[in-house]
């Protein structure tokens, strides 16, 4: 009886344990369902590191050597470096460039530059044209580079946050036969010159339809002041901030915590004005497809 006594309470202290120190426990970890349901071969994923502000990172070869740089949806020109690379990756310098912001106003100066590779997912591009900025004009936390959707034209792309995984494949799929997904298709609106590689979807704010723009490369999600009535405005210590604001994209319906409050001023010439930016922030907590074989964009509660 004793025995049972001691067994009983060994068994009761290793299921606490396994909840309050799960670092003692090793646990096999199951490969989220997505996987095979959007038909990703195990050779077509990747890992994804974070960010402290959530930004996801991937791994690509310049020159043949291992960097990684940010996923940056908002990234037009592709690929791009930084200062924080620019000693130890060889480039040649061709010219001088202007950084601007998407108003147009001043933000740096950058150097244009052509480095010998660039491998992007087994994928090489050679010679490319990039460019390395101070990284400090765009973040207070330092990064090597960015790196764009123009490396994933015809291509299915899923990047999962909570997981830390990024699939790339270059097989179509078809939505409407999965049905046990509950998330949100809609197509990816058309824009031209150099926002063609960005990410605009329509959505809509309390119920007024307007274009959304998707950037995994900012930190931070916005929207214009004109979709609000003064008195909801909220003034923090370094911005202007609205809270619970209801939004929709597609059939799935969100409420997003917390959107700071600034023009946007994207030159893109829609049906619908773009009044939003969602950064990683917001994007984190869902699983998204960024599926550029049929032009559409997958989103779901993840």
């Amino acid at each position: 009886m004793e025995k049972i006594v001691v067994l009983r309470k060994t068994i009761i202290a290793m299921a606490i344990l396994s909840v309050f120190v799960p670092q003692f426990f090793s646990f096999e970890r199951l490969e989220p369902d997505w996987i095979e349901r959007l038909n990703y071969r195990a050779d077509e994923l990747y890992p994804i590191k974070l960010q402290i502000n959530s930004i996801p990172l991937v791994e690509v070869k310049v020159n043949g050597s291992n960097v990684w740089v940010n996923f940056d949806t908002g990234c037009s020109t592709g690929f791009s470096l930084t200062s924080a690379v620019e000693d130890t990756i060889e480039h040649k310098v061709t010219g001088k460039s202007t950084e601007r912001n998407p108003d147009g106003s001043y933000r740096g100066e950058t150097t244009l530059a052509t480095i010998a590779s660039l491998e992007v997912f087994g994928v090489t591009y050679a010679p490319v044209k990039t460019s390395f900025t101070d990284w400090r004009i765009f973040s207070i936390l330092k990064f090597n580079g960015l790196l764009g959707l123009k490396y994933f034209k015809d291509k299915r792309v899923t990047i999962d946050y909570k997981q830390k995984k990024i699939g790339i494949t270059d097989k179509p799929f078809v939505y409407a036969n999965d049905k046990k997904f509950s998330g949100a298709v809609v197509p990816l609106l058309e824009a031209s010159g150099s926002q063609a590689d960005l990410i605009y979807v329509l959505g809509r704010i309390r119920g007024q339809p307007t274009v959304i723009y998707m950037d995994t490369g900012s930190s931070a999600s916005f929207i214009d002041p004109s979709m609000l009535d003064t008195n909801e405005i909220k003034k923090g210590e370094r911005y202007l901030f609205i809270e619970n604001v209801e939004m929709a994209i597609g059939n799935l319906a969100f409420t997003v915590r917390q959107l700071r409050v600034k023009e946007q001023r994207r030159g893109v010439n829609f049906e619908y004005p773009q009044t939003v930016k969602l950064g990683s922030d917001v994007i984190k907590d869902f699983l998204i497809t960024i599926d550029k074989i049929d032009n559409k964009l997958f989103l779901a509660k993840n």
